[in-house]
């Protein structure tokens, strides 16, 4: 079985924002995801908040295509906020910030614990692995 990790929207503006200043471990995840070693959880909170920033300024084109590649690749997982990850945050006992706790819960609703972030609090609050740079 592959394994699976999310993605937070800092991730995605590192591919789709700020190219220039990719870390190392994040162009190792990329070569994984086309290799097939990988299969990414973006949730769709991330991927709006990346349209927010990339439509202010002004690259809206660039996002339309990154969204295309993304629901054609196989080894991306797009997953929508529901009900279910509602039902997961009901029994979660803390939070940090309600972005944050969606994309914890979509790593708990694709059974995964591995999250590509620099935010320290998806370790100490959702004792998520942390895969940072």
């Amino acid at each position: 079985m592959t394994e699976k990790a999310a993605i937070d929207a800092q991730v995605l503006f590192y591919f789709h924002y700020d190219y220039q200043k990719i870390p190392l471990i994040l162009q190792q995840l990329k070569k994984k995801v086309i290799n097939g070693e990988i299969t990414v959880i973006l949730p769709t909170i991330a991927i709006t908040e990346l349209l927010w920033k990339m439509r202010r300024a002004g690259k809206t084109s660039a996002f339309k295509e990154a969204l295309n590649r993304w629901e054609n690749s196989e080894n991306i997982i797009i997953d929508d906020f529901n009900l279910e990850i509602i039902q997961l945050m009901l029994k979660n006992a803390k939070s940090h910030e309600l972005h944050d706790e969606i994309i914890a819960m979509t790593c708990k609703k694709h059974d995964t614990d591995i999250i590509y972030s620099k935010d320290k609090k998806f370790k100490e609050i959702f004792n998520l692995q942390l895969r940072s740079w």
